[in-house]
C-alpha cells in the first residue's frame, strides 16, 4: 500500500474536520450549548464558495446565480455565509437549553439540507454544483498544497481559539457555563455571549467548507448530511471534550481510521460495500463504548477532587 496519499487524505481532510470539531468543543465544552446542526455552518460556506466562483448557468443548469469572481472572493463569502446562516438560527435556537437545543439546530439543519436538495434554482438541487473553481498555481501539485492550506488552517484555527478561551472573555464563557446565575449576578450578559460564541465559531466552520469546495470541485446535498455531524460529535467524545487539542486529536484518529478502510484494495464491489457497512457500526460501537465509560470517569473526577 503506497502510505503517501493516504497520509495526504488523512491530513487534509482531518485538518478540515478537525476545525469543525474544535468550534464544536468551544460551543459545548466551553459554551455549553449542545449543536447538533454543525453541518449547516459547513455547508453555508461549501455553497457560497461555489455560487460566487460558479461560471454563469448555461445548457441544462438551472440554479439562476454563479457570478464567476475568482478563488479569493469565495473564501471571502464563504464565512460571511456561514457566520449569517448561524445569526439568523441562533436568535430563536438560544433561548433553549439542553436537548430541546440539540433538537432545534439539527432540525435547522435538516430545513437547510431540504432547500437545497429542492430549491434548484440556488444550487442546482440534487445535481449540486460542478467543477467549481480552484487555485491551481503552476509548478506545484494541488493535493499538497491544500494538505499544507488544510493544517494552516487548521493550526490558526486552533491558535485563536486557544488565545480567545485563555481571554478574560473565555473566562467569562467558562463562568457562564458552570453557573449562569452567578455570572448573571456580577453583571454578564448571557444572552449575548452565547450568541457572539455561535456565531464566532461558524467562521471557521464556514472557511473550511470553502476549502471542502475547492477540493471536491463539487457541491451536492449528499455531502453535507447528519453523517457529518454525528462524525464531529465522536471525534470530539473521542478526543475529550475539555481540551482543544484533544478534539484536533480525536478527529485525526477517526479519519485516519475511516481513510485505512477506504485504502484497502478489495478485490470485488461487494466486498468495499461491506467494509463501508463494518466501518460505521465499528465507528457506532466506539461512540456507545465512550459514551457509556465517560460517565463513569467524570463522576470518578469529581469523587476524588480532580478538575
Amino acid at each position: 500500500m503506497n502510505l503517501e496519499p493516504l497520509v495526504i487524505s488523512v491530513l487534509t481532510y482531518g485538518s478540515m474536520y478537525a476545525i469543525l470539531t474544535m468550534s464544536l468543543q468551544v460551543q459545548y465544552a466551553r459554551g455549553g450549548m449542545i449543536n447538533f446542526g454543525i453541518v449547516a455552518y459547513f455547508a453555508a460556506g461549501a455553497y457560497a464558495y461555489a455560487i460566487v466562483t460558479q461560471e454563469p448557468p448555461s445548457g441544462l443548469d438551472q440554479y439562476l446565480f454563479g457570478f464567476d469572481a475568482p478563488w479569493w472572493a469565495g473564501v471571502l463569502a464563504a464565512p460571511v455565509a456561514a457566520a449569517a446562516f448561524a445569526a439568523l438560527t441562533g436568535w430563536p435556537t438560544l433561548r433553549l437549553r439542553g436537548e430541546y437545543l440539540a433538537l432545534t439546530t439539527f432540525a435547522f439543519a435538516e430545513v437547510l439540507h431540504s432547500f437545497l436538495l429542492n430549491e434548484r434554482r440556488i444550487g442546482n438541487g440534487s445535481v449540486g454544483l460542478a467543477n467549481i473553481t480552484q487555485p491551481d498555481p503552476p509548478g506545484i501539485d494541488t493535493a499538497h498544497l491544500y494538505a499544507a492550506a488544510a493544517v494552516v488552517m487548521m493550526l490558526a484555527t486552533l491558535l485563536f481559539y486557544r488565545r480567545l478561551l485563555a481571554s478574560p472573555y473565555g473566562r467569562a464563557m467558562d463562568a457562564i457555563r458552570d453557573d449562569e446565575l452567578a455570572a448573571q449576578t456580577v453583571g454578564k450578559d448571557i444572552a449575548r455571549i452565547r450568541f457572539e460564541i455561535f456565531v464566532l465559531t461558524a467562521i471557521p466552520i464556514g472557511l473550511a467548507g470553502a476549502l471542502f469546495a475547492m477540493i471536491t470541485t463539487l457541491v451536492a446535498p449528499n455531502l453535507f448530511t447528519a453523517e457529518v455531524t454525528f462524525l464531529v460529535w465522536i471525534a470530539l467524545i473521542l478526543g475529550g471534550e475539555r481540551t482543544i487539542w484533544g478534539a484536533v486529536l480525536g478527529t485525526l484518529a477517526l479519519v485516519t481510521f475511516e481513510e485505512l478502510v477506504r485504502a484497502y484494495p478489495f478485490e470485488t464491489v461487494r466486498g468495499a460495500q461491506v467494509a463501508a457497512s463494518v466501518e460505521e457500526v465499528v465507528t457506532g460501537l466506539i461512540f456507545i463504548i465512550i459514551l457509556r465509560w465517560q460517565p463513569f470517569d467524570r463522576a470518578a473526577r469529581q469523587k476524588s477532587g480532580t478538575p
